[in-house]
């Protein structure tokens, strides 16, 4: 019985947020554009404090490294296939993004700081930057002669100079360098904490929130997405096990890099797959995908409260 009260507290506050979120969708209680602006504030302030205070204070070694040698030969394999497959299975241009990425800022992060605080972040964060080495490039490609789309070089330096990733290697470079150290000698490293935490509290609420109002699954592209998401789930949990095997040769494994590289796997594809299509038809299949990966993704995430609890 207390277990179970226990996970109802970690899940409910979740399925509530997008209960929201999709209420105020069909009774038009907010604009698009206002929950646009939510996300931002996550995406340029709230989500760069959780990850630079997390990196800050991190105690990183060999598991930080043992996660990020695991995960990057899944993503490389899986965006290999997704351009052949764009060539002979499902033609859609934006189809690499969405096995390049998963949804490391929007979701992950927040998801993982909800089981193991916001001190903990950093396991995800570096699994952000491991997954940058096939991201980027695929931005780049698929970005390329796409008419109203912005230039290649233009989303680059976008996606180099986002909060997220300049906030992460910020707080990765004090605390290797040793600053961060001597921060918290003199005793002022808890100013530059206490002050991100406070920004960093809304971002769980207002991403999942996100989740339900921007929930969408058109009709005419229903069976190809369903197709896709099958073989993005099948794939990555696959890889899921095969880094939990890998795990198992690594001597004393923290629990946490178990945790992490599992939820990783669970994520859905990037946010970013429906803005980098060439047309309609393009957008509502990753947006489908997208969608129906994040409720998986909860799903998942619940049982996975389960367990931790």
């Amino acid at each position: 019985m207390e277990k179970g009260i226990t996970v109802l507290q970690v899940i409910m506050p979740i399925f509530a947020a997008i209960a929201l979120g999709m209420l105020a969708r069909r009774k038009a209680l907010l604009t698009p554009q206002e929950v646009r602006g939510f996300q931002q504030y996550v995406m340029k302030f709230g989500l760069p404090c959780v990850v630079f205070q997390s990196c800050l204070t991190a105690d990183l070694g060999a598991e930080a490294l043992s996660s990020m040698a695991l995960v990057l030969p899944a993503v490389l394999l899986s965006t290999l296939w997704a351009f052949r497959a764009r060539k002979k299975r499902f033609p859609y241009h934006n189809l690499p993004m969405l096995f390049a990425a998963q949804e490391t800022g929007m979701l992950g992060i927040p998801l993982f700081v909800i089981l193991f605080g916001a001190e903990q972040a950093y396991r995800m964060g570096v699994l952000d930057l491991t997954q940058a080495v096939t991201a980027y490039p695929v931005i780049a490609l698929l970005s390329a002669d796409t008419g109203e789309n912005p230039a290649p070089g233009e989303i680059l330096k976008k996606v180099l100079t986002s909060p997220l990733l300049l906030m992460s290697l910020l707080g990765l470079a004090l605390n290797v360098t040793g600053v961060s150290q001597w921060l918290l000698d003199i005793g002022v490293r808890g100013i530059l904490t206490e002050s991100t935490g406070f920004l960093a509290q809304p971002i769980s609420a207002i991403m999942i929130f996100s989740v339900g109002y921007n929930f969408s699954l058109e009709k005419h592209c229903r069976g190809e997405v369903l197709k896709i998401s099958t073989l993005h789930f099948g794939m990555f949990a696959l890889f899921g096990l095969l880094i939990q095997a890998g795990l198992c040769l690594i001597p004393q494994v923290d629990p946490l890099t178990r945790w992490v590289t599992a939820l990783y796997c669970l994520l859905p594809a990037s946010y970013l797959a429906p803005g980098l299509g060439r047309g309609d038809q393009d957008y509502a299949v990753a947006s489908g995908v997208c969608s129906i990966l994040t409720v998986v993704c909860l799903l998942g995430f619940c049982v996975m409260a389960a367990m931790v609890a």
